[in-house]
């Protein structure tokens, strides 16, 4: 009964953040709140930056319906308010990245006062008092890894449902029904949100963007779910599958990132190097970029989950992680050859039915 308990909240989640996308989206435009196009931003026009305002006030006034909070749900949620108010400011005005990245810790701060943290590497070795520097630095990488990829309609809120789906899946298999129903109107949120912003028939291009108040909100979340996945009594090595349940992001943030700095430029300067930029140039449509990173986003999820499951073997899935790092980084270090790779499985393109200017990807200081 608990389960069905749970999935009602999820879907009046989804219906809530629904109708605050409608309600924020003309407010929007009031108070120029948008991501305009120009030297650096890629799509046609102007666009609504509340995709993360409205999650979390979807989520927050389901939750405060429910009750039943948790100090560990409770640290999330101001963290999050926290990253939601600072990104909001950041998508009006274009904050400082050493600004945002303070913001960033200080929310793993709050998440770590709230007992969310991580304590060790799976089985492998525990973190000890290295714990909290641990989990901020984790909080902020993850933070941006979903910030980057978010650069194609639809992209970052798929891959983070399908994280929210496998998490879901875990902690419902380790009796933490508390923690699953948390996820579960999560999920519900980002649900609500992709009906605006992930592309279909009848929706040509994204009616908002998550904007860097919903990409942190984002990436809060799944670090805050893999910590508190991790520290169930046995199931340590959810901290193991975490990486691999949102391989994608990390891969392309942590490649990206380590090119930039051996070329001499800032981590977080723009280029068109991520990944959803090379498949794009590639000739693949934002609906074939998101259903490619989705499959191999569920493979990789089941993938990690069926080995630790079966084998146990947790230093294997860790090195096995380097190992696909080492590979993309190979794989993509000259552009024009990883292009034109990619370019054989794109196929022919059909004609678009909107203009080509409209099938444009933001972007936005990725």
């Amino acid at each position: 009964m608990s389960s069905f308990v749970d999935v009602g909240y999820a879907a009046a989640a989804a219906v809530t953040t629904a109708l605050a996308c409608l309600v924020l989206m003309p407010l929007a435009w009031r108070h120029k709140l948008l991501d305009v196009p120009s030297g650096r931003h890629d799509h046609a026009r102007p666009t609504p930056l509340v995709g993360g305002l409205a999650i979390f006030g979807g989520l927050l006034a389901i939750a405060l319906l429910r009750g039943h909070l948790g100090p560990g749900f409770i640290a999330y949620l101001c963290a999050a308010a926290l990253l939601v108010a600072v990104g909001v400011v950041d998508d009006r005005i274009d904050l400082s990245w050493r600004l945002r990245i303070v913001v960033q810790a200080c929310a793993g701060l709050i998440l770590a006062a709230g007992g969310v943290q991580a304590a060790s590497v799976g089985h492998l070795f525990a973190f000890g008092s290295w714990s909290i520097p641990f989990s901020v630095l984790a909080t902020v990488g993850t933070i941006n890894a979903i910030n980057m990829i978010d650069g194609s309609d639809g992209l970052a809120g798929s891959l983070v449902l399908i994280a929210l789906g496998f998490f879901v899946f875990v902690a419902a298999g380790a009796g933490d029904a508390a923690l699953a129903g948390n996820l579960l109107l999560i999920a519900g949120a980002v649900a609500g949100f992709l009906v605006f912003n992930l592309r279909r028939p009848g929706l040509p291009a994204a009616r908002l963007f998550l904007g860097n108040s919903g990409s942190a909100l984002l990436g809060l979340t799944v670090v805050w779910a893999a910590f508190s996945l991790a520290r169930i009594p046995g199931n340590a090595e959810a901290g193991i599958a975490a990486p691999w349940i949102v391989a994608i992001p990390l891969l392309d943030c942590v490649v990206v990132m380590t090119r930039r700095l051996l070329a001499g430029r800032s981590p977080f300067g723009a280029d068109r190097n991520h990944l959803h930029h090379l498949l794009r140039d590639a000739g693949y449509t934002p609906q074939q970029i998101v259903g490619y990173c989705a499959l191999a986003a569920l493979t990789a999820g089941a993938a990690v989950l069926a080995w630790l499951e079966q084998t146990g073997a947790e230093l294997a899935a860790v090195l096995a992680f380097f190992g696909l790092l080492l590979l993309h980084y190979l794989a993509t270090r000259r552009r024009e050859r990883a292009v034109a790779w990619l370019r054989r499985g794109a196929g022919p393109q059909p004609e678009a039915d909107y203009p080509l200017s409209e099938q444009r990807l933001p972007l936005r200081r990725r």
